[in-house]
């Protein structure tokens, strides 16, 4: 008789699972991603286009989320892209700390004027544990008239995880020759 009882428990509790299972609800749909603005676009790979007659003249970075994320800075030197550092980014918080720039001259301006230079950053972080091993799911770039900002995020939310801001210096102007002397004049006479 055990037997047969077993038998009817599982032949009315395997139905019920299953329909159980089929009651719940699927999961929410992913958050919208954030608003663009026409100076906004999402990448991959942020690299900024740095103006000809402007220099990166500082570098900041903000962390927002609750994860530690550490932050590389390189630039683009001919066909390659030199990192210039990595930084541990402090926070999170709602401020931005300063980036130090160990190689001056990778954001210098070059002699040749119509040289423009790229610069970009990324970024790991990590959710548990001392290492960084997790890249951002996207990141957003945007620029305006002093600067670029590159926004990266972990997960579709509307706040991003850690920025990147690259303050450009004033529009430089190109040095004008000396005016000629002026032509002796020949006396009178």
């Amino acid at each position: 008789m055990p037997l047969l009882k077993r038998s009817a428990a599982v032949a009315v509790v395997a139905p019920l699972m299953v329909f159980v299972a089929s009651c719940q609800q699927p999961p929410p749909p992913a958050p919208p991603l954030p608003p663009l603005t026409e100076s906004c676009k999402f990448t991959n790979t942020p690299v900024v286009v740095v103006p000809s007659d402007r220099v990166v003249e500082r570098i900041s970075v903000g962390r927002r989320g609750t994860e530690p994320s550490l932050v590389s800075v390189a630039v683009r030197i001919g066909e390659d892209f030199r990192q210039d550092g990595t930084m541990y980014v402090p926070g999170p918080d709602l401020g931005y700390h300063p980036y130090l720039i160990n190689h001056p001259e990778y954001f210098a301006q070059s002699g040749d004027n119509n040289a423009r230079k790229r610069v970009t950053a990324s970024m790991l972080w990590s959710s548990a544990g001392p290492y960084y091993d997790r890249v951002p799911e996207f990141s957003m770039l945007c620029l305006d008239i002093d600067g670029a900002t590159v926004a990266f995020y972990t997960a579709r939310t509307l706040q991003p995880h850690t920025i990147v801001r690259f303050d450009f210096s004033s529009p430089t102007r190109p040095r004008r020759p000396p005016p000629p002397p002026p032509a002796p004049q020949e006396p009178a006479g």
